[in-house]
């Protein structure tokens, strides 16, 4: 039987790049025109008349609302973005890569443009790879060993083209909520974070759990380190929520630290995760529960060592 990493390597090998149309929106009376491309992905007859109400009923629900929000951000302060969504055609379901960029005439958003890529087999190539290696039986989310088989096949990417980051989450003070909560509200603190992570990175390469109370991202942010810490901080207002339990909540603080896949990974894999990790530390050493980004300056194992030193005598 073949091994994991060499199976996924075959799973990459068929995830194909899908076709990639281009598309414009006039906004001044939200006349769209497509390439070819984008009329095949949408499942629509080439040079139909195009209404911008009916393109967005083939869009599923929950992508439909972000990307109209992201939509409208982009257009109030001209920062173009990327988004995954899942979109319904002839029955079937469908990913794509939305790109969007905005046109400016005499200091007024005039337009907004971009391309529009099927992705469907990425999809299923990185699910394939979670389905190989196993997922976290407490949680349902992908387990430390596809976590860390999709970090290698992550490091393929390592051309700095491709916007894609590793996410490190830590629940502060754990073992004092499995004091006060025992064993069963500590189990349900764990659940309800899974089922967090999962609904506010719904475009993930992947969410998992990778032991204890630790959890991973792997997440395609185009943008620098400036987009990633923007994108994690708004999650963490809404993650860092109490937890219901019953009659009294359970208060949590979560610390994240993350990095950036640059083309030094390619040849180490594993640089990325300690990146993070050391960005993690930082989080829990600058008074926990808040999110940093690695900047390059906390690289070296000494100064692993001291912030791991630093978050022990925080705790004690």
């Amino acid at each position: 039987m073949p091994s994991p990493a060499l199976t996924a390597g075959r799973l990459y090998e068929q995830a194909t790049s899908g076709a990639i149309g281009a598309w414009a929106c006039d906004l001044s009376n939200q006349t769209l025109s497509w390439t070819d491309e984008v009329y095949d992905l949408f499942g629509m007859t080439r040079g139909a008349k195009l209404e911008r109400a009916a393109t967005l009923d083939v869009y599923q629900s929950q992508s439909r609302r972000e990307m109209e929000q992201r939509r409208a951000a982009a257009i109030a302060t001209g920062k173009g973005f990327s988004l995954d969504c899942q979109i319904r055609t002839a029955g079937q379901s469908r990913w794509m890569r939305l790109r969007v960029g905005v046109g400016y005439e005499l200091g007024r958003a005039t337009r907004i443009f971009g391309s529009k890529q099927d992705i469907t087999a990425e999809k299923k190539m990185w699910d394939g790879l979670v389905t190989l290696v196993g997922n976290d039986p407490l949680t349902g989310l992908a387990n430390r060993r596809a976590f860390e088989e999709a970090s290698r096949e992550l490091s393929r990417h390592a051309d700095g083209l491709h916007g894609f980051a590793v996410a490190v989450l830590s629940v502060d003070d754990f073992e004092t909520i499995r004091e006060v909560h025992n064993y069963a509200g500590a189990t349900e603190c764990l659940r309800c974070i899974g089922e967090r992570l999962a609904r506010l990175f719904p475009d993930a390469v992947l969410v998992s759990r990778i032991g204890g109370c630790e959890f991973a991202l792997l997440l395609r942010v185009p943008g620098g380190n400036a987009a990633l810490a923007a994108t994690l901080e708004g999650a963490h207002r809404l993650l860092a929520r109490p937890i219901p339990r019953g009659a009294q909540a359970i208060g949590i603080g979560i610390s994240v630290g993350a990095a950036i896949l640059k083309p030094g990974h390619r040849h180490e894999p594993k640089k990325l995760f300690a990146e993070a990790d050391a960005a993690l530390y930082v989080a829990k050493a600058a008074g926990a529960n808040r999110v940093r980004v690695f900047d390059g300056m906390v690289a070296q194992p000494a100064a692993q060592a001291q912030f791991r030193q630093a978050a022990t005598l925080r705790a004690s």
